[in-house]
């Protein structure tokens, strides 16, 4: 795998207790690249952990090139 991909790729464990319809996400996320981890109790608390470390993770390596289509014209 790519180390730049490698380095935005996240596990979420989602807890019996989650309930979407009710607004209750609870469970775990781990960092792919760091191994960096937390519980987390709401949707709020998940989006910060990943927002965080994508924000380290940006700090440490420039962005990856597009390696999308390409126009040939």
């Amino acid at each position: 795998m790519d180390g730049w991909q490698h380095k935005l790729a996240f596990v979420i464990q989602f807890w019996p207790e989650t309930n979407v319809d009710a607004g209750r996400f609870k469970g775990r996320v781990e960092h792919i690249a760091s191994y960096r981890a937390t519980r987390f109790h709401s949707l709020d608390e998940l989006l910060s952990f990943i927002a965080g470390v994508l924000t380290d993770a940006s700090r440490t390596e420039p962005p990856p090139e597009d390696d999308g289509p390409r126009d040939l014209q």
